[in-house]
C-alpha cells in the first residue's frame, strides 16, 4: 500500500519551491526511519499551491524492536538472602520484564543490571497522523507568516490538508485544518474540490492532469510543457526563444500549467543594450526574450501565464503594457547615463564607502589601477598597459550610474557599455568581464587585459578584507570571498599568468591605506590554497601532490600544476615508493634532534655506509647543479624527482649499519648534518615527498 500527503497553501514564491520539496522528502523518510517503518521509495513533487509526498509500499506496521536498557549497578541485583533488591526489581517491573529475566553486562565502568526490552511494532496508520503531523510542522522556508491564534509559522498560510493511506483518510490537524481527501483546482477557476480517492502518484498526477483546467503537478511535466508552449510561440514568428535555465526553473516553480503568450515591443527599445533589455525581461517581468538564428534581440516576448483561458489578447495587452513601462524606465535610466559618462560615475565612488578602515570605492578603483599596471609590467604585457589602465581605473565606475542602481546584476556590463560609448572599444570588453567568473565554474574572462585586470580587482578585495578580519567562517561569507579567490585562482592557472601568489598578495597589501590594520592577512595563504586544492581536483589532480609542495605560495600556479603533474607521474614507480619509509625515517630523526647544521666534517666518517652516502650527496649535487632552482617544466621536475630514487639504497645501508645517536657527541652530530643534507633534498627544494 500507500501513503500519500498534500499540504494546500497560499501561493508559495518560486525560491521558496525547491528547498520546501527537498525538506518534504527528506523529513519524510527521516521519520519513517525513526518510526522503524519500511517502504520502497519516498517521493515529493508539487506546484506553487500544493506540496506533495508519495510513500510507495509502505509496511502495515513497524519493525519490532529489541533493545537493552542500562539499570543499578550489578551489586543491587540481589541482597545477601538471595533476593531481588527493591532497586532491581523496580527496574525489572518499569521495563516490563520479570526480575529473573535481568541480566549483567560488564562495562568500562563495571558491571551494571541491564533489562532486554522487546518493543512491538505498531500498524502503519496509527504511526502516520504523528508523522505527518510532524512533516507538515517540521517543514522550514527563508520568511515565514503567521495568519492564525496557534501562531504557526510558515512560508504561506495553509489552506487544505489531505492524508491519504492506500484509500483511507489518515485524520490530523495542523494550525486549525484538519485533512480529508479534497483538493482544489486553479485559483482562477473556482473552489470545487476535487475528490481524491486514494493514495497513489501516477493516479493523483492524472485526476490534476485530467481536470477542465488540466494541472500539471510533477515539475517535470511542466517544464517539458513550459520548454514546448515557448518554444513554439517563438516559431511562429520564425525565431527561437532565449530559453535561460534559471528562468526555465523559477517559472515551472510559479505556474500549475504554464501557457506562453507572445506580443511584440517598439523597435526604440532595440536600441539599449541587449543586456539591459534582456535583464528587464528576464529579471523583472519573467519573460523569455526571442533571438534570431544569430543570437540576434528581436522585438518580441514571449511571457507565460498560469492556464488557458479564451482572453489570450487581453492577456498580452496587459503583459504588453507592463513590458513597455519597465523598458521605457530603462530607457529613461540609460539616457541619463549616457548624459553624465564614467568620469561623473567614478567620481561619485569618493562618496561610497569600500570597507570600513579600506576607503572609499574610488581609492579601492585606484588601488585595483595600480596592482593591474603592476601586473602588466610583471608578465611583460606592457603592450596592454593603456588599455589595462583605463579598464581598471574605471572598473567599478558604473555601481554609481542609474542602470546599475536599479539592475545590479548589470554591474560591469554597463561599465563596458558607457565605456565602448566612449571609444574605448578595447577596454570596454575587459570591463564588461571585470566580475568574471560569476560562480565557481563559469566562464573566465576572454581577453588577456580582462583577466589581468579582473585578478587585480580580486585579490584587491582579498587582501583589503582579511587586512581588517573580515574573513569567511563555517557558512558565512557575506562579501562572496570563497568566490573571488576561487576566480582569481582559476585566472592564474587557465591564463597562464606567471607570478606567485605571494608577490600579488604582498604588492597589493602594500597599496592599501597606512593605517590599515592586519588582523588577519596571515591566514590568507592558507584560505587560497583551499581553493588551490579544489580547483586543482577539478581539474583531475590529487590533493596530496599539492601539499608536497611546500613553496606553493612563491611559485607561479602554472608552474604549481606542472609540479603537482609531475610528482603523480614518480609516486607510481616501484623506487619512488621504497624511499618514503627511509625518507620519513630521516625526518622524524631530524625532528626529535632539534636544530642541526648542514655542515658535514668527512674526517669523522668513519663507516662505509656514511661515505658512500656522502658520495651520492655530492653525485646528485654534481648532476642536478642549479637545475633544482630554475627547474619549471614537466621533463626537469620529472628529471630532479627520478634523480631522488639513488638516496634510496645508501639510506637502507646508513640505516642498517650506523647508528645515528652515537654516544660521542661531534660523530652524532655530523650524522644528523649528513642526513639533514639528504632531508633538504627530499623536502625542501622542489616537493617534501614523504607528503605523498
Amino acid at each position: 500500500m500507500n501513503a500519500l500527503l498534500e499540504i494546500g497553501v497560499e501561493h508559495l514564491p518560486a525560491r521558496f519551491m525547491a528547498p520546501a520539496l527537498k525538506q518534504l522528502e527528506s523529513l519524510t523518510a527521516q521519520l519513517l526511519d525513526e518510526k522503524r517503518i519500511a517502504y520502497k521509495s519516498v517521493e515529493s513533487f508539487g506546484t506553487y499551491r500544493r506540496l506533495v509526498v508519495v510513500i510507495e509500499d509502505i509496511a502495515a506496521k513497524s519493525a519490532d524492536e529489541q533493545k537493552e536498557v542500562k539499570g543499578p549497578p550489578a551489586k543491587l541485583l540481589k541482597d545477601a538472602n538471595g533476593n531481588f533488591t527493591p532497586q532491581s526489581a523496580g527496574f525489572a517491573q518499569k521495563n516490563g520484564i520479570a526480575p529473573e529475566k535481568l541480566t549483567i553486562v560488564e562495562t568500562e565502568k563495571g558491571p551494571f543490571i541491564y533489562a532486554v526490552v522487546k518493543i512491538k511494532g505498531e500498524k502503519t496508520a496509527k504511526l502516520l497522523p504523528e508523522i505527518f503531523t510532524r512533516v507538515v510542522t517540521g517543514l522550514e522556508f527563508a520568511k515565514n507568516m503567521i495568519w492564525e491564534e496557534s501562531g504557526l509559522r510558515y512560508g504561506r498560510p495553509i489552506r487544505s490538508l489531505i492524508g491519504l493511506y492506500d484509500t483511507k483518510i489518515i485524520k490530523f490537524s495542523v494550525a486549525g485544518v484538519s485533512s480529508n481527501r479534497y483538493t482544489y483546482p486553479l485559483s482562477s477557476f473556482g473552489r470545487k474540490p476535487i475528490k481524491v480517492e486514494k493514495a497513489d502518484k501516477a493516479y493523483y498526477a492524472d485526476l490534476l492532469r485530467s481536470q477542465p483546467q488540466p494541472i500539471l503537478v510533477l515539475p517535470q511535466e511542466r517544464r517539458e510543457a513550459l520548454i514546448k508552449t515557448v518554444s513554439n510561440e517563438a516559431k511562429l514568428r520564425g525565431y527561437q526563444p532565449d530559453l535561460d535555465p534559471a528562468l526555465i526553473e523559477e517559472t515551472v516553480c510559479f505556474t500549475e500549467h504554464p501557457v506562453a503568450v507572445s506580443g511584440d515591443f517598439e523597435l526604440k527599445f532595440l536600441t539599449l543594450p541587449k543586456e539591459l533589455v534582456t535583464t528587464v525581461l528576464k529579471k523583472q517581468i519573467k519573460m523569455f526574450p526571442v533571438l534570431n538564428s544569430q543570437g540576434e534581440l528581436q522585438p518580441y516576448f514571449i511571457a507565460v501565464r498560469d492556464g488557458i483561458s479564451v482572453n489570450q489578447n487581453e492577456v498580452r495587452d496587459g503583459f504588453k503594457k507592463v513590458m513597455s513601462a519597465r523598458l521605457s524606465d530603462a530607457v529613461f535610466f540609460f539616457e541619463n547615463d549616457k548624459k553624465e559618462g564614467l568620469d561623473a560615475f567614478k567620481e561619485k565612488l569618493k562618496t561610497v564607502q569600500f570597507l570600513e578602515g579600506l576607503g572609499s570605492m574610488y581609492e579601492k578603483s585606484e588601488r585595483t589601477r595600480q596592482l593591474a599596471d603592476w601586473l602588466c609590467e610583471k608578465t611583460g604585457k606592457t603592450s596592454l598597459q593603456q588599455t589595462v589602465d583605463y579598464a581598471s581605473s574605471y572598473a567599478y565606475a558604473d555601481l554609481a550610474s542609474h542602470v546599475v542602481y536599479e539592475f545590479p546584476e548589470l554591474q560591469g556590463y554597463m561599465g563596458g557599455q558607457y565605456a565602448a560609448l566612449a571609444g574605448q572599444k578595447e577596454a570596454a570588453k575587459a570591463m564588461e568581464e571585470f566580475y568574471f567568473p560569476l560562480t565557481s565554474s563559469s566562464a573566465l574572462p576572454a581577453t588577456e587585459t580582462g583577466a589581468l585586470v579582473s585578478l587585480a580587482g580580486k585579490i584587491d578585495t582579498l587582501v583589503g578584507n582579511f587586512l581588517i578580519g573580515q574573513i569567511p567562517t563555517g557558512s558565512e561569507d557575506p562579501f562572496a570571498l570563497r568566490r573571488q579567490a576561487f576566480g582569481a585562482v582559476r585566472i592564474l592557472l587557465e591564463k597562464n599568468i606567471r607570478v606567485s601568489l605571494k608577490e600579488l598578495v604582498e604588492k597589493s597589501a602594500s597599496l592599501d591605506p597606512a593605517g590599515t590594520p592586519d588582523k588577519g592577512l596571515k591566514e590568507l595563504p592558507g584560505f587560497l590554497f583551499q581553493r588551490l586544492a579544489l580547483v586543482l581536483e577539478q581539474r583531475g589532480h590529487t590533493a596530496s601532490a599539492l601539499h608536497a609542495v611546500a613553496n606553493w605560495y612563491e611559485l607561479p600556479l602554472p608552474q604549481v600544476e606542472t609540479l603537482v603533474s609531475a610528482l603523480e607521474t614518480v609516486k607510481t614507480g616501484e623506487d619512488f615508493a621504497l624511499l618514503l619509509e627511509p625518507a620519513k625515517r630521516v625526518c622524524n630523526l631530524l625532528k626529535k634532534a632539534g636544530e642541526v647544521t648542514e655542515q658535514v666534517d668527512e674526517k669523522l666518517l668513519t663507516l662505509p655506509a656514511e661515505k658512500a652516502l656522502y658520495d651520492q650527496i655530492h653525485k646528485v649535487d654534481s648532476s642536478l647543479g642549479c637545475t633544482v632552482n630554475r627547474a619549471s617544466t614537466r621533463e626537469e621536475y620529472l628529471q630532479i624527482l627520478k634523480t631522488y630514487s639513488v638516496f634510496r639504497e645508501p639510506l637502507e645501508n646508513f640505516f642498517k649499519e650506523v647508528m645515528v645517536n652515537a654516544p660521542e657527541a661531534a660523530v652524532r652530530q655530523n650524522r644528523l648534518a649528513l642526513l639533514a643534507r639528504v632531508r633538504r633534498y627530499l623536502t625542501q627544494t622542489v616537493a617534501d615527498i614523504t607528503k605523498l
